[in-house]
């Protein structure tokens, strides 16, 4: 599952952590990659999101930063069932005055004969060029792991455009074809949140879907996936 949850607020700027939690628990995914995170400081508290869903779903998780404000920090995180041998930072390339993004990257062991990467991120989404540059750097950071790679993105650009352009000669879309929007303030077609595996012929993606059960929870509507490994 790959899941911009707006910092943690609804369309009503009203917490919509709970229903994050519902969401996942109802579509039961192993992996769970989460864009526009916060954790924050209330009143000497601190509302860490990503570890609050981890505790509610049982999963483990990993947080990158990408940004720190005088409230806290923003950024993405990743959700396995699974244990993480080791995660990954770092930092996309920005043009002057464009906010931080990050590459997230988590190592999963699942079996004996299957290791493999669960990466996540979020390109600047006030720049073409900057998600343009973004795009292209992440496809040249993982395009020749040694092993398979799934990648969860909020990529903030449509299939025609120049960002998805860097994904379309060494990644599967899971959603290839597709019209369906994932950005639900947008027009039909504005499919901008994707599920990408780096080609490899351990990898067979078997179906994908839009959850739009709730339509309020973010202005973007969480996405899944089923990967097969053999």
């Amino acid at each position: 599952m790959s899941f911009n949850i707006r910092h943690g607020l609804n369309k009503q700027d009203e917490s919509n952590l709970r229903d994050i939690l519902r969401i996942i628990k109802e579509n039961d995914p192993d992996l769970v990659a989460l864009q526009a995170v916060d954790s924050l400081a209330d009143n000497g508290k601190v509302q860490f999101q990503l570890r609050q869903i981890a505790v509610q779903t049982g999963m483990y998780y990993a947080y990158a930063v990408a940004d720190t404000n005088g409230n806290g920090t923003q950024g993405v995180g990743i959700l396995s069932n699974w244990p993480f041998e080791k995660t990954q930072v770092i930092y996309l390339p920005r043009t002057p005055g464009a906010d931080p993004k990050v590459l997230q990257c988590g190592l999963i062991k699942l079996s004996r004969s299957v290791t493999f990467r669960f990466c996540n991120s979020r390109l600047e989404y006030a720049s073409v060029m900057d998600r343009a540059l973004q795009a292209a750097y992440i496809n040249q950071m993982l395009v020749n792991s040694v092993q398979p790679v799934l990648l969860g993105m909020d990529m903030g650009a449509k299939p025609n455009e120049q960002p998805y352009f860097s994904f379309r000669k060494n990644w599967q879309d899971a959603a290839r074809g597709s019209q369906m929007q994932t950005w639900n303030e947008g027009l039909p077609g504005d499919r901008l949140d994707y599920i990408f595996a780096l080609l490899n012929n351990k990898v067979r993606i078997k179906n994908y879907k839009v959850i739009r059960n709730y339509p309020e929870v973010s202005d973007h509507y969480p996405i899944q996936a089923t990967i097969e490994f053999w």
